[in-house]
C-alpha cells in the first residue's frame, strides 16, 4: 500500500507543470502583442471625433434650415388661403322696407303698386359698403312679394357687393316681422312710419340702436338726390380723376356722397323748419307723435322725421 501511495503522487507532477507552462507562454505572448503594437495617438482619435461631430452638427443645421424652410412655406401658403380676398367683416342693419324704402301710391290696399322713395338706391349702395344689409317686409300675396324682388332686380341691389337676396325676408303680419328683427340681431333697425312705435319698443332690446324714421324716407329726399347726391358725385368724380384715375375716382365719389347727403340734409332741415313754423303746415313734429310706450327706456332709440336726418353715421 506504501508503493502505490508514492508511485500515484510521482505522476501528478508532469502535469502540472505542463499547466504553469502554457500560462506562461500565454502571458509572453501578451506582453510580446503589446510591445510590437504601434503607440496609440490619443490627438489623431479626437481629431476624428471632433470631424464626425462637426459633420453631424453641419448635417443637423441643414435639416433644420430645411425644416424652416418648409415650415415658412406651408405658413405662407395657409396665411394666402385664409386671407385672399378676405374683407373685414362687416356690422349688420336691418330696415323695415315699408316707410322707409317703399311708398305704395295705389289707392287699392288689394293691387299695391310699391315703388321707391327717390334716391333711396344711392342711398342702400353707400349703405351696403360699411354694413351687411337685411331687408324685412310684411306682404300679403305672392305677387306683392315678387313686384318688390322686381324692384330691387332692376335698381341692381340684388347682388353679392350690395344685398344677397337670400337676406330680403318676406313675412305676412307684423308680428312676423318683429321675430324676423329679433332673430337678426342687427347692430342698427331702422323703422319708418308713423305706426312704427310698437315695433321699435318689441325689437329695441334685441338689436345695437334703433332709428325710427317717422316718415321714412320721405319730406325732401328729391333735394338730397338732385342738389346733394348728383352734384357730389359730378363733384367727387371730377376731383377723383384729377388727383388718380383709381383711388382718386373712389375716395371722391364716397366723400362727395357723404358730402352730397350732409349738405342735402341741411337743406331738408332748413325746408322742414319753414313746413312746420306755419299755420297749420307741414309735418308733426316728433313730440306731437302720441305715444303708448314708456320712451324714457329708449336709451338705444333714435326718432327722427326720415331717414335722411338721423344722427347716427351711417
Amino acid at each position: 500500500m506504501m508503493e502505490h501511495k508514492t508511485v500515484g503522487r510521482k505522476s501528478g507532477t508532469p502535469i502540472t507543470y505542463l499547466v504553469l507552462a502554457v500560462a506562461a507562454i500565454s502571458f509572453l505572448g501578451v506582453f510580446i502583442y503589446r510591445k510590437m503594437r504601434p503607440p496609440h495617438d490619443p490627438d489623431e482619435e479626437n481629431d476624428t471625433t471632433e470631424d464626425n461631430t462637426i459633420d453631424v452638427q453641419q448635417q443637423r443645421r441643414r435639416t433644420e434650415r430645411r425644416g424652416i424652410r418648409n415650415q415658412d412655406s406651408r405658413e405662407l401658403n395657409i396665411a394666402t388661403r385664409l386671407f385672399s380676398g378676405l374683407t373685414p367683416k362687416k356690422k349688420t342693419m336691418s330696415i323695415s322696407m315699408k316707410n322707409v324704402l317703399l311708398w305704395n301710391p295705389s289707392s287699392d290696399p288689394e293691387a299695391p303698386n310699391h315703388a321707391f322713395f327717390e334716391n333711396v338706391v344711392p342711398l342702400l349702395n353707400l349703405l351696403s359698403q360699411s354694413y351687411e344689409i337685411h331687408l324685412v317686409c310684411p306682404v300679403s300675396s305672392f305677387q306683392e312679394k315678387e313686384q318688390i324682388l322686381n324692384l330691387l332686380r332692376h335698381a341692381n341691389l340684388l347682388n353679392p357687393g350690395t344685398i344677397d337676396e337670400q337676406r330680403v325676408l318676406f313675412c305676412e303680419t307684423q308680428e312676423g316681422k318683429v321675430h324676423i328683427i329679433r332673430h337678426i340681431e342687427a347692430n342698427i333697425h331702422i323703422e319708418g312710419g308713423i305706426n312704427g312705435e310698437e315695433t321699435v319698443e318689441m325689437v329695441r332690446g334685441f338689436v345695437g340702436n334703433v332709428i325710427w324714421a317717422i316718415q321714412g324716407g320721405s319730406n325732401g329726399s328729391n333735394v338730397v338726390g338732385n342738389i346733394g347726391i348728383n352734384n357730389g358725385i359730378n363733384n367727387g368724380m371730377n376731383n377723383g380723376m384729377n388727383n388718380g384715375m383709381n383711388n382718386g375716382m373712389n375716395n371722391g365719389m364716397n366723400n362727395g356722397i357723404n358730402n352730397g347727403i350732409n349738405n342735402g340734409n341741411n337743406e331738408i332741415n332748413r325746408i322742414f323748419e319753414a313746413e312746420t313754423s306755419g299755420d297749420g303746415g307741414g309735418s308733426s313734429s316728433n313730440n306731437e307723435v302720441k305715444s303708448s310706450a314708456d320712451r324714457s327706456q329708449w336709451t338705444n332709440v333714435e326718432i327722427c322725421q326720415n331717414i335722411w336726418m338721423s344722427k347716427l353715421r351711417f
